[in-house]
């Protein structure tokens, strides 16, 4: 099949090569799933990828770990060879015995490599794998798994976010942090966006954000300070950390959480004193990771709360480009180079 596939390091737009690659197949998942689970006893971890589908993909959502698994920046290391693309909407054409009740089935999934969403047929594990939604298309589909997930883990989650507090969203204009912001909204929060020009500034406004500031144009922390009476924030929902995140936890109020759920900007070391001596809370956030057994049952929460929000109309996939699938690895230098408003999305077959 033809796939987009890495072998090399480096910028998706400079590495990622059009190829032929092997269909996944259940002896290849079984020769996987032996590797993974070495992988997995010498962490101590427990043995996974117990089930899964092959999923005829339709449209895959493209996303800032397709940059960082390629550039080797992901927090995780990804072994080469491998498919880019961890989202898809497809159909399901086979899986293992507890979910052939999926197959024929149009469905929305995580993707996990080497058996990415950037090929027509991938991969998909649960928990994340789950009927889609009627009301969404298959580019919606495939925007709203990881996006919706990720930000409900960040804001509800671990940020136990409460009516009435205020939040200061972080790139709030992008694919996973406009999922978060529009959760903030929902919740009942007083939501200060930050976003970078007019136009994504217009977007956050767009989403309900009571208060949004183009770092561009305007000085953060003094639009901020006054706009909580110098008292700050209740809860930082951080996608970017660097130094923007770091600049943001002067920011947080007395007994204020910073979230910190992503790393467009960059890992900087965090000092302890920056919490410790003012009765602040860091709070660690990565959807899936370090749950075990509890996973299914979290994600389920998860997913019933998100499709309620959609239903209501107060939550939604915000996918503002269709690409080809020629298209992906230049779509993903303006993903990297934030040049994209909320989601870009490939159509693949």
């Amino acid at each position: 099949m033809r796939a987009w596939v890495v072998r090399g390091t480096g910028a998706p737009w400079e590495i990622f090569r059009q190829e032929e690659f092997p269909e996944p197949t259940h002896a290849a998942m079984e020769r996987f799933t032996l590797d993974l689970v070495g992988l997995r006893a010498r962490r101590g971890e427990e043995p996974a990828v117990a089930d899964y589908a092959f999923l005829r993909v339709s449209t895959a959502a493209l996303a800032w770990p397709d940059v960082t698994m390629a550039t080797g920046e992901y927090p995780v290391p990804v072994p080469r060879p491998y498919v880019s693309g961890q989202e898809a909407t497809g159909v399901v054409e086979d899986a293992t015995p507890r979910l052939k009740h999926l197959i024929g089935k149009r469905v929305i999934a995580f993707t996990p490599q080497p058996f990415g969403s950037f090929a027509p047929r991938c991969v998909a594990t649960p928990p994340t794998l789950y009927a889609c939604p009627p009301q969404l298309d298959d580019a919606e589909g495939a925007a709203f798994l990881i996006a919706t997930h990720t930000a409900y883990h960040a804001v509800h989650r671990r940020g136990q976010v409460r009516a009435g507090e205020t939040a200061l969203v972080l790139g709030a204009s992008g694919g996973v942090p406009s999922a978060a912001l529009q959760l903030c909204v929902a919740a009942g929060l007083r939501t200060i966006a930050v976003a970078g020009g007019e136009e994504k500034a217009a977007f956050c406004r767009r989403l309900g954000a009571q208060v949004v500031i183009d770092h561009r144009a305007q000085d953060v922390a003094a639009c901020v300070r006054r706009e909580t009476d110098g008292r700050g924030v209740d809860v930082i929902i951080d996608f970017v950390q660097g130094r923007e995140g770091a600049a943001a936890r002067e920011l947080l109020a007395v007994e204020g959480r910073h979230v910190m759920a992503g790393h467009a900007g960059g890992l900087l070391p965090v000092h302890p004193n920056e919490f410790y001596l003012q009765n602040r809370t860091l709070i660690g956030c990565c959807m899936g990771s370090g749950y075990g057994e509890r996973l299914p049952e979290i994600e389920a929460a998860a997913h019933a709360h998100l499709l309620a929000l959609l239903a209501a109309g107060k939550l939604r996939p915000l996918v503002t480009r269709v690409v080809e699938f020629a298209e992906i690895p230049h779509a993903l230098r303006d993903l990297a180079e934030r040049r994209a408003l909320g989601r870009i999305v490939a159509r693949v077959s």
